[in-house]
């Protein structure tokens, strides 16, 4: 336009009888500048254009998947946030800051959430001593029919989950799958574990039995809460020193394979008839000496890990009164409070452990209930009672979408209205949402242990 304006303003009547021989001449005249703006325009665009390739706008998706994968996070978005009723102005600033377009299918990322369609509970099994030979009792299961049992859960959809990861918010369980936590109180008798000379549970104690059932299904998972009185049994044969050894290295194997060791005081007392102080020294002692076994086999680095958690002899409760202050109080040798009480039952009044979001849930009273013969039929016979998960797949994503609630809660009633995905309960590696064709809520995040 520059040049136009120059030329038309140098012009006067004789250029214009003839033009084509004033623009010739104007143009011979100014050919230098000509080409330097011609110049200049061609950076100026290339320029622009690496900058909008650099911003991922200018590059074409190279197959039809990277396409529908960079159309995916923004179009759900903006769909999802003009139907939120919760987030308003704070969704629509989510979504914007969230959905980027991907820059290629390969970098998605996608989170496969367990969708709880009733909310979910988790029957608690506790285990005592094994039997080798013999029918199974009231209170004392035959290896034989233990491994049954096992069978049994795993036809009829039950995985094992880990107590701590549920008490702390993460409630996934593969699709179609039960939760079940299986515990075992009175710890460490030698027909419960003892280790083979290559290192492995043995094969004629009851987690040698589940250890081997692992192996053979390991979808069924392992994952154990032991209950343990340190101060009441010895273990083995040896010598004193022999005896703690071969202990400490068994509650290593336990710790390292997710068996993790919790409190049933040093000597199983009966806290019904124990006084506050006397509470209160069974736990401390009890603690006390797992840490010092752990440190004879040159293992303190495990006891950060440690949690406080008690499970209560025999089911019975302190007296009112400083008793119970001194057990509801308790602080372990590091300082960290009591996390959890373990009561137990049976079968006859069955009772779950509910997820940590619920109001039924009382971390100072969890239930258990004795795993005898009748009560794995009960939960065979009676499995709709504990609810199994469906799964819904979320995504495309970025990283930084896949760990961002206000994001994920659009995602997730975007696919439920659109009917990909049920209403229920969605569990996340991070958070539990509470969803529906309506709304979605944030209404717990995923710890790293357990705090009530």
């Amino acid at each position: 336009m520059r040049l136009g304006l120059s030329i038309a303003s140098q012009s006067d009547m004789t250029s214009l009888s003839n033009p084509i021989k004033t623009v010739k001449e104007e143009s011979m005249v100014d050919l230098p500048t000509c080409f330097f703006l011609a110049l200049a325009a061609i950076l100026t665009l290339f320029q622009a254009y690496y900058a909008f390739e650099s911003a991922g706008y200018a590059k074409l998706p190279v197959d039809k998947s990277a396409a529908i994968a960079s159309a995916g996070a923004g179009g759900i978005a903006k769909k999802s946030s003009e139907a939120h009723p919760l987030h308003g102005a704070k969704a629509a600033v989510s979504a914007d800051r969230s959905t980027a377009p991907l820059p290629d299918a390969s970098m998605a990322v996608y989170i496969d959430a367990t969708v709880w369609e009733t909310d979910p509970v988790a029957p608690i099994l506790l285990y005592h001593k094994f039997k080798t030979n013999g029918p199974s009792t009231l209170t004392m299961v035959s290896r034989l029919d233990f491994a049954e049992d096992l069978e049994k859960l795993y036809q009829n959809g039950y995985v094992t989950i880990s107590l701590e990861r549920w008490l702390a918010g993460d409630i996934r369980v593969p699709e179609g799958k039960r939760p079940l936590v299986l515990s075992m109180d009175d710890l460490f008798f030698r027909n419960q574990i003892t280790l083979t000379p290559e290192g492995e549970p043995a094969a004629d104690t009851g987690i040698g039995v589940a250890w081997e059932f692992y192996k053979n299904n390991p979808d069924f998972g392992f994952h154990w809460a032991l209950f343990s009185n340190l101060g009441d049994k010895p273990y083995g044969t040896g010598s004193q020193e022999e005896q703690q050894i071969e202990l400490a290295r068994t509650i290593v194997w336990c710790i390292e394979h997710d068996a993790k060791v919790y409190n049933h005081t040093f000597r199983h007392v009966d806290l019904k008839n124990t006084k506050g102080l006397g509470i209160t020294a069974e736990l401390w002692e009890n603690d006390k000496h797992l840490r010092r076994l752990l440190t004879l086999v040159d293992r303190p680095d495990l006891i950060p890990g440690l949690q406080n958690m008690v499970a209560l002899p025999g089911g019975k409760w302190p007296r009112v009164g400083d008793a119970q202050t001194a057990l509801y109080g308790y602080t372990d040798p590091e300082g960290k409070k009591v996390q959890a009480i373990f009561n137990v039952d049976y079968i006859s009044r069955p009772d779950f452990l509910a997820a940590p979001y619920a109001r039924s849930f009382d971390p100072v009273n969890l239930p258990r209930m004795v795993a005898n013969l009748k009560a794995v039929d009960y939960l065979v016979e009676n499995k709709e009672t504990v609810p199994a998960a469906s799964s819904c797949k979320i995504g495309p994503l970025t990283d930084v979408q896949s760990n961002d609630p206000d994001f994920l809660d659009e995602q997730i009633l975007a696919m439920i209205q659109n009917g990909q995905c049920p209403q229920g309960v969605y569990a996340t590696e991070h958070f539990i949402f509470s969803a529906n064709d309506e709304r979605v809520e944030l209404i717990q995040k995923v710890e790293e242990s357990f705090q009530p």
